[in-house]
């Protein structure tokens, strides 16, 4: 694995060298949670600890998933009613993967201008109060 993706799972960097399993297998005792990792940092030997439990990966049911995007749909994906309308500019490929999202899960009448209207509207009613609090500082 590269370098980026082991530190996103938490595991150290390539140039480490693990120790060698110095349990036998006849022995019936729990392994240690942590193993001793040896570093090379300019051309020394520096010990350090290393925990070693699984990391749990949980799966996301089908049903979950449909739950989760009938969620999504009547959050952002409701067409909304905009009275005194502005214009607001977005980069190209903002614009695509909004335009991809509305095609694929909206309904007839929903647009990309409906979908930013329902995020901001969630975003000020999830942030407007401290944002209030923040002008006053």
């Amino acid at each position: 694995m590269d370098a980026t993706l082991q530190d996103f799972l938490g595991n150290k960097p390539s140039m480490e060298t693990l120790k060698p399993d110095t349990q036998s297998a006849g022995t019936k005792e729990q392994p240690e949670k942590t193993s001793e990792v040896v570093l090379e940092q300019a051309g020394e030997a520096v010990p350090e600890q290393v925990d070693e439990t699984p990391q749990v990966v949980r799966r996301i049911s089908g049903k979950q998933r449909r739950a989760s995007l009938e969620e999504y749909k009547e959050s952002f994906l409701t067409v909304p009613s905009i009275e005194d309308r502005k214009p607001v500019f977005l980069s190209r490929s903002t614009r695509d993967a909004l335009d991809r999202i509305v095609r694929m899960f909206g309904e007839r009448r929903m647009s990309v201008s409906g979908l930013v209207e329902n995020i901001t509207r969630q975003h000020l009613a999830t942030y407007g109060e401290d944002i209030e609090a923040w002008r006053k500082l």
